[in-house]
């Protein structure tokens, strides 16, 4: 199957109507291998300044990608892909043709080739290329969601407050875009000629071990769901990695790097994070997406707002009331249950927070630990307590299991990444011209509508930061310093051994405190960090809306 695969993308190299990135490049069946130097890409769990285990693994993957090619990709669960495997060949028979050119048009409405009738075989090309450059003018409207502005009557010293801390999402440094854009002239500057980690690093490629990943996912998610639902949601899931990906292209749009930069398309947001679809809209109305794309959703025209921030959406937040049930999918291994039992043990000694085995999936919300096995990535997770229960995915090939699966159980509780707070900035610097671009996400500020840090103090040896090296173009240079005591913080980042006392407080937070102890503000915790909450000028207001993250219960 080789040669008439490696045929077909010739083809679609050549056949490109779409000026912005060439197809072939894109889905990495050049080999997977970077023509500049290769990225780390540090997965989360990688053991601190050691990101010579990850690169084999990158090794592996990439090796393992050429011998499998496209010939073991999950069949029919992408029609992106099943499209790719069919232009090595003959033309299809007709009515097998249509109904991948339907599919296609269901899941891209506002293709070119899906305006007014369906493609043919021979637009294969041109139906491929640039859904990486632009895949949010061809997928169905992002809906419009009402966002709630958290500052809006706030009084004047409090907002100020913020300045420095509550960045605007997805915004980044001038000293980013001048490292990586390219030498191109701009339209509103056309003097601009900027330093370019692109000509060192092809920021167009994906590499094959993305690809991979990304078929991984979707064949264990899709599996998953199925289970549950009974009924095929591979449209659904197809839905949500592309509007991840639209998110990705959005966030390097905001950074002016449109058509210099195509995203990782791997599935996931910040190396370790699925996202619900919900999750992605709301982000993408924070970045001014809200109605891009060809056709609405059906009940698109509001939404709730989907947020992480637990007291004004307690959907999202796992009940206290009862121990958090979970279960291990058969892949699992007695070692790995392992593992995974003493991720739990140590949440439980440290927190209130409780879980409960179950032998077989119980019905309603609980997580289920699934191995997947792919060098691409040590654990996935989604952010919060989702429908219709949370899977976490580990691959069970980094190193210390445990700690990993303590990462990833973090996150399905509601914790994000350290070092992604919106203070950040105080406590670490980034160093903007050693990260790959295409893994710009994992550098982004989370948004600070959707994360409190319930005034817990930046912990360099949490057990949510990633390493100091992650996605790092130089390996021998960190891509996050320490800004307080470097030589010795440096080796904490990353770290997965245990639980940080950060780690342990902001759980114990989230879910420890009794009814009624809550705060009424997102921005609650920045300003507890502030010493604001015994203020004399707003201590009446803290002890009103902040009584959490102040510790006033």
């Amino acid at each position: 199957m080789l040669p008439s695969t490696i045929t077909f993308l010739l083809l679609l190299g050549v056949s490109n109507g779409w000026p912005q990135f060439d197809f072939l490049n894109q889905m990495g069946f050049n080999g997977g291998f970077n023509m500049g130097q290769l990225p780390p890409n540090s997965p989360p769990g990688s053991r601190p300044g050691s990101p010579f285990g990850e690169i084999m693994g990158n090794i592996g993957g990439m090796m393992k990608g050429l011998t499998d090619q496209i010939g073991k990709i999950t069949q029919g669960l992408d029609v992106n892909n099943d499209l790719g495997k069919m232009a090595g060949g003959p033309p299809p028979p007709q009515n097998e043709w249509m109904e991948h050119a339907r599919r296609f048009c269901r899941r891209f409405p506002g293709h070119p080739k899906c305006r007014g009738q369906l493609p043919q075989f021979n637009d294969i090309g041109s139906m491929l290329n640039g859904i990486l450059a632009d895949t949010g003018k061809w997928l169905p409207k992002v809906p419009f969601i009402n966002i709630r502005d958290p500052l809006a009557g706030i009084n004047n010293d409090l907002r100020n407050a913020l300045a420095g801390i509550s960045v605007q999402f997805g915004q980044i440094s001038q000293q980013f875009a001048n490292n990586i854009k390219v030498r191109k002239v701009s339209v509103r500057n056309i003097h601009t000629c900027f330093q370019n980690i692109c000509q060192r690093v092809n920021c167009k490629q994906q590499l094959q071990k993305n690809v991979q990943m990304k078929q991984d996912i979707l064949k264990s998610t899709v599996a998953f769901e199925k289970k549950i639902f009974g009924n095929d949601v591979a449209d659904k899931m197809n839905m949500r990695f592309d509007r991840t990906l639209q998110l990705k292209q959005a966030l390097l749009e905001k950074a002016q790097l449109k058509g210099v930069v195509a995203p990782e398309d791997n599935g996931v947001f910040d190396k370790d994070l699925l996202l619900t679809e919900t999750q992605a809209n709301f982000m993408l109305n924070e970045l001014g997406k809200g109605g891009e794309g060809a056709i609405p959703l059906p009940g698109s025209a509001k939404a709730k707002r989907a947020s992480i921030f637990f007291e004004q959406n307690i959907i999202q937040k796992w009940p206290i009331t009862a121990p958090i049930p979970y279960t291990f999918d058969s892949s699992l291994d007695n070692l790995d249950q392992n593992d995974v039992r003493g991720a739990i043990s140590e949440i439980e000694q440290k927190t209130c927070i409780r879980f409960k085995y179950y032998a077989t999936p119980p019905r309603g919300n609980h997580i289920n630990y699934q191995k997947v096995n792919s060098p691409s990535f040590c654990g996935l997770s989604y952010i919060g307590r989702v429908e219709p229960a949370n899977p976490v995915y580990l691959s069970f090939q980094c190193g210390n299991g445990r700690g990993i699966a303590v990462h990833e159980t973090m996150h399905a509780l509601g914790v994000n990444h350290q070092h992604l707070r919106m203070d950040r900035d105080k406590h670490i610097r980034i160093d903007w011209s050693n990260i790959n671009p295409q893994q710009y996400d994992a550098f982004v500020v989370a948004d600070s509508k959707m994360y409190t840090t319930y005034g817990v103090k930046y912990a360099y040896d949490s057990i949510m930061h990633y390493n100091a090296y992650t996605a790092a173009v130089n390996i021998a240079k960190p891509t996050m310093i320490p800004l307080v005591n470097q030589q010795s913080n440096i080796g904490l980042l990353g770290q997965r051994a245990k639980m940080s006392v950060a780690d342990v407080e902001i759980l114990n937070k989230m879910y420890c405190k009794a009814a009624g102890c809550d705060d009424k503000n997102v921005y609650c915790g920045a300003w507890a960090l502030q010493d604001l909450c015994n203020n004399p000028n707003h201590n009446v207001w803290m002890r009103s809306n902040c009584r959490k993250s102040c510790n006033f219960c």
